[in-house]
């Protein structure tokens, strides 16, 4: 697929943008704060429903409209998919002023309506991921490989929340489930415990998390086989990367990894299961869910030809080494949705070429190209 047209109303800095797109690859050159990374910002917001940079989606409103009598902003493309349908993709943010004591609030603080529609029909968020899928790469993407567990995560949903509906709805009923699951702890600390209570939510803990974790389980398991050769490629042979899942629950023992799918999420579901028992006291103390998906973490190990030890990159690799393991990552994403839908995802690249050495800058230009 690839964007044919990108029109841009009051979004950052652009008081109002069209852009024709041409098929391959598109460079934009400017200064600084011209604008380049909001361009990004906004195609990739178009895919995800999300901004990669802002707390808030009021932030994505530029500054000047707030003076308007309803200050807006506007994003829309039109898609180009490989079997010659085309899709236009429209999400408007309005910003509506709040009051309090009478008195008019600063309108940054007030509340965002998002509509979104595809084709001129309205749809909620769920309904608008995949229908453009992208594939960004940020300077502050070393946060994948330096950064919490939470980064890692917060990547590996919003790649799979693209390329499969049932993972985006299953994420989306996990975090309504363990937030009742953990204000329920809460509510144990200064009333009597009732086993029947919990029980209705780690069912649907339980349930929607085995997906979860099987799902990402899977995607890891694809990562490897194609960030191998990305990654060698980009290091000049020098270097292999491995992805590590380690899930919260543990499943270390002996499981039937060779049974049909169902039985191995039967077996993960148990273990799931027998894990929320083993820490319902220490759950109690803490008041929260101690075990699930929300606590999962990828690990990257390098071996270098002349170390046959791996090396752990968060602890250990340099900030070129970084941001080398993030670009294989995002390049073996783009491989990974074509792999599962047939369509050629749109790569954002924003300040690629920083912290990396000659060799591998001209490496990098080359699996751009041959992606």
């Amino acid at each position: 697929m690839h964007l044919t047209r990108l029109t841009l109303t009051n979004f950052r800095n652009y008081a109002h943008l069209e852009l024709d797109l041409a098929p391959g690859v598109t460079l934009i050159q400017g200064g600084n704060a011209c604008g380049k990374t909001s361009l990004l910002e906004a195609i990739f917001y178009l895919a995800t429903a999300r901004s990669a940079h802002a707390g808030a989606d009021r932030e994505l409103i530029r500054w000047a409209a707030r003076d308007e009598p309803i200050p807006f902003a506007r994003i829309e493309t039109k898609v180009l998919k490989r079997n010659d349908t085309r899709i236009q993709l429209e999400i408007i943010l309005v910003l509506a002023e709040e009051k309090k004591n009478g008195q008019d609030l600063d309108k940054p603080n007030g509340r965002i309506t998002k509509h979104i529609k595809v084709n001129g029909v309205a749809k909620r968020a769920a309904d608008l991921l995949g229908e453009l899928n992208a594939v960004l790469f940020l300077p502050e993407d070393l946060d994948l490989v330096f950064g919490s567990p939470g980064a890692r995560r917060r990547y590996l949903d919003t790649t799979l929340t693209q390329i499969d509906p049932r993972y985006g709805r299953a994420l989306s009923k996990y975090k309504q489930v363990l937030e009742q699951r953990n204000s329920l702890l809460h509510e144990f600390r200064e009333r009597a415990y009732n086993l029947n209570e919990l029980a209705v939510w780690d069912r649907q803990l339980v349930e929607e998390g085995t997906y979860l974790i099987a799902r990402r389980a899977e995607t890891i398991d694809r990562y490897n086989v194609i960030v191998a050769d990305i990654h060698a490629r980009l290091t000049a042979q020098r270097e292999a990367l491995r992805l590590i899942y380690q899930p919260s629950v543990d499943l270390t023992a002996p499981m039937q990894m060779n049974g049909v799918k169902e039985q191995r999420l039967s077996q993960m579901s148990a273990r799931f299961v027998q894990q929320l028992a083993a820490l319902r006291p220490r759950e109690m103390g803490a008041a929260t869910t101690l075990v699930g998906p929300h606590r999962d973490d990828v690990r990257f190990l390098i071996t270098r030809n002349h170390d046959a030890t791996p090396m752990d990159a968060t602890t250990y690799a340099s900030r070129g080494q970084g941001r080398t393991i993030a670009l294989s990552l995002k390049l073996a994403e783009v491989a990974l949705m074509r792999a599962e839908t047939n369509e050629d995802p749109v790569l954002l690249l924003d300040d690629v070429m920083s912290e990396l050495d000659a060799e591998r800058r001209a490496a990098l230009a080359q699996v751009v190209i041959d992606s």
